[in-house]
C-alpha cells in the first residue's frame, strides 16, 4: 500500500478543522460567500459545513488524536491569522501546526488504525517538522495588525521577542527592529523582524528562558486600571512590581524577570519617573503571546 503521513494532513486534519472554523467564522457574522473566499472553497461547500452539526468534525478530531483544548487552539489562532488576510502566514500557520503534530507522533495510533501494516517502530515523522523562528514571528506579527489592539499600544510604542531554544544571547532572540508603532490606528511593524534587535525584552527573554526554557516568547503593552481590570476578568495570572523612582531599562528588566514564574501570564512594571507603566506578556510562543494580547484587547474594547 502506498501511503504517506503527510495525508493526516490533507485528509483529516485539515477538512475538519476547516469545517469547524467556517462555523466560527459564521458566528462573526461573516456571510457564506465571503467565509468561501476566506477559506479557499465554494459557496455550497460552506452551506454544507454549516449544515452539519459539530459533533461530526469534532469525532473526526478526537479519533485523530486531538483533544477539544488542542482543537480550540488551531481554531482561535487560525482565526485571528486568518482575519489579517495576509495567505502566506494563514499557509505557514497551518503547515506548521500539522507538521509540529505528526513530528511529535500524535497521529501515529489513528494512522496504524488505518494501516495495521506500518511499523510499531516507525518515527519517520520525527524529523519532519523544523522549528522556524522567523516564519513564527511573522505569523504573530500580522494577527498584532488588528485595529482592536491599537488602544494597548503604550507611549514606548509595543515589541514582541521570541528566544531560540537555550539562548545564549541578544542575538539568539528576535523582535521588531524600531518596534511596533500605529498607523492609521493599526499596529504596525517599524520593520521585519530581526535578531538581536531589541535589548531590553531580550534581556527579560534571555533570563526568564534561561530559567524556564519552556517560556520562548514576550511582548510588552500598556498598563492601566482598564487593562487591569481585562487580566482580572479574563482570569490571567499576574504579578506587579515596582514602581521605581529612577526606573532605567536595567531595573526594569531585572525586576520583572526576577518576579516572573512560569504559573504567570504577565508581569506587570509600574514605571517610575518619567517612565510610563507596561504589562509584559509572556508564552511559550508568539502566537500564544498575542492570542493573550488578543483576548485582553477585545475585553478592553468593551469596557465603558
Amino acid at each position: 500500500m502506498l501511503d504517506t503521513p503527510l495525508s493526516l494532513i490533507t485528509d483529516v486534519l485539515l477538512p475538519n478543522i476547516r469545517a469547524l472554523e467556517a462555523k466560527r467564522l459564521r458566528n462573526l457574522g461573516m456571510s457564506q460567500s465571503k467565509i468561501a473566499s476566506t477559506l479557499g472553497v465554494t459557496q455550497p461547500a460552506v452551506k454544507q459545513y454549516l449544515d452539519i452539526q459539530d459533533r461530526f468534525y469534532l469525532e473526526k478530531l478526537y479519533d485523530l488524536g486531538l483533544t477539544d483544548d488542542e482543537i480550540n487552539n488551531i481554531l482561535d489562532m487560525l482565526t485571528d491569522v486568518l482575519l489579517s488576510g495576509d495567505i502566506k502566514n494563514v499557509m505557514d500557520f497551518f503547515t506548521s501546526v500539522g507538521l509540529s503534530y505528526l513530528s511529535k507522533l500524535r497521529f501515529c495510533t489513528f494512522h496504524r488504525k488505518l494501516n495495521p501494516k506500518i511499523p510499531q517502530d516507525c518515527s519517520i515523522c520525527e524529523n519532519l517538522y523544523r522549528e522556524d523562528e522567523e516564519e513564527e514571528m511573522n505569523v504573530a506579527l500580522s494577527m498584532i495588525q488588528n485595529e482592536i489592539i491599537s488602544p494597548l499600544i503604550p507611549e514606548v510604542l509595543s515589541n514582541i521577542a521570541y528566544a531560540r531554544k537555550n539562548p545564549k544571547s541578544l542575538d539568539d532572540i528576535i523582535a521588531v527592529a524600531g518596534r511596533i508603532t500605529k498607523i492609521r490606528n493599526i499596529p504596525t511593524p517599524a520593520s521585519k523582524p530581526m535578531w538581536g534587535a531589541s535589548k531590553h525584552l531580550g534581556n527579560i527573554l534571555l533570563y526568564v528562558s534561561r530559567k524556564y526554557p519552556e517560556i520562548r516568547s514576550v511582548m510588552n503593552i500598556k498598563y492601566d486600571e482598564k487593562v487591569k481590570k481585562c487580566m482580572d476578568e479574563l482570569k490571567m495570572k499576574y504579578a506587579i512590581v515596582g514602581p521605581h523612582d529612577y526606573a532605567t531599562d536595567e531595573i526594569i528588566e531585572t525586576a520583572v524577570s526576577m518576579v516572573f514564574r512560569p504559573c504567570l501570564d504577565a508581569v506587570v512594571h509600574l514605571g517610575g519617573k518619567g517612565v510610563e507603566p507596561n504589562t509584559y506578556i509572556f508564552g511559550k510562543k508568539p502566537v500564544d503571546v498575542v492570542k493573550k494580547v488578543l483576548n485582553i484587547a477585545t475585553k478592553y474594547s468593551s469596557l465603558s
